[in-house]
């Protein structure tokens, strides 16, 4: 075969074999499939599932980068951030509704000290508990008080009503609610995500096996952990507020006319008066008495000087002989 035509067939190989590759890479792209680069990624991606999973451990020779988030050879989850929560939790139309009640009474009664033991007793009867109490006699010796009960959600508006039934007049009633079940539902998702990103990290913790490995696992551990306190912290929280609801009352006596009033002692105020009288004549001796020696003492220097100077003068006006 002449050579013109052999270098000729070559380049046509070539070329049919450039644009096969071409179609190939093409195809590829198109279906999803990994090319040589992206089937290293997809290797390390998979050993991240083995060591979660509890794959067999790495070699000793691993090491971590902070930088990078990983081990050589066996990836690591990166810091925990605040969980999506989004789809990880029930919306609030399928949990029981988390509602803060709080309600304020201002009320007239005959008898403060009594109203105030028919609310504690009405309250622990059914379940609740007084959370602070107080009775205040005023200068007509009539009473006011003021005590704020915690009472199971469900028996709120029951409570409120027995409350009012004690009153010879209601001057004044509010009562709110809050409804926090979306956040109670979020922070429970949150939770859930919190605690799955510990379990990993202690999957990831059995299998370290440097110092510098597991301190650095332990660090991760840590800040999660303080995550999931905080959660729980506010989760009891609000299951607190919501499960026991709050009740405030103001209690009073209406005024009294009494003759003679608690107040009226007219002897008392005539010794009152005479011990005034005695204290206000001690007062006037004693100041005398200061101004007598303390005036005299600031005043004996100047009329022992006035006299020196009278002295002086009459010696200096008497005749010569």
């Amino acid at each position: 075969m002449p050579r013109s035509r052999r270098g000729l067939i070559i380049k046509i190989a070539v070329g049919a074999v450039i644009v096969v590759a071409a179609f190939a890479a093409g195809l590829s792209a198109k279906n999803g499939l990994p090319t040589a680069g992206q089937a290293g990624v997809a290797k390390r991606s998979l050993s991240v599932m083995n060591l979660a999973v509890g794959a067999p451990q790495y070699a000793a020779t691993d090491s971590f980068s902070e930088s990078a988030g990983s081990y050589k050879g066996a990836s690591m989850p990166p810091a925990a951030p605040l969980p999506d929560f989004q789809n990880g939790g029930q919306t609030a139309a399928e949990v029981d509704q988390k509602i803060i009640k709080n309600g304020f009474l201002q009320l007239t009664v005959k008898d403060v000290g009594g109203s105030i033991s028919r609310v504690t007793s009405s309250a622990g009867q059914k379940g609740g508990f007084v959370q602070n109490s107080s009775v205040t006699e005023r200068a007509d010796g009539t009473h006011s008080g003021q005590i704020t009960v915690r009472v199971p959600a469900k028996d709120f508006e029951t409570l409120m009503s027995d409350i009012k039934s004690l009153a010879t007049a209601v001057k004044n009633e509010s009562s709110t609610g809050q409804d926090v079940t979306e956040q109670y539902t979020d922070l429970e998702a949150q939770l859930r995500n919190a605690q799955a990103q510990e379990r990993t990290y202690l999957a990831v913790l059995d299998k370290a096996k440097t110092v510098e490995d597991i301190l650095n696992v332990q660090e991760r551990l840590g800040q999660i952990r303080g995550v999931i306190e905080s959660l729980q912290g506010r989760l009891k929280y609000l299951e607190n507020v919501t499960s026991y609801s709050t009740i405030s009352v103001s209690l009073e006596e209406e005024p009294a006319i009494r003759l003679p009033t608690k107040e009226f002692r007219p002897l008392s105020a005539a010794k009152e008066a005479v011990q005034s009288l005695v204290t206000l004549g001690q007062n006037t001796l004693i100041g005398l008495i200061w101004t007598m020696i303390v005036g005299g003492g600031l005043l004996l220097p100047f009329v022992l000087l006035g006299l020196i100077i009278a002295l002086i003068v009459k010696k200096l006006r008497r005749p010569k002989a």
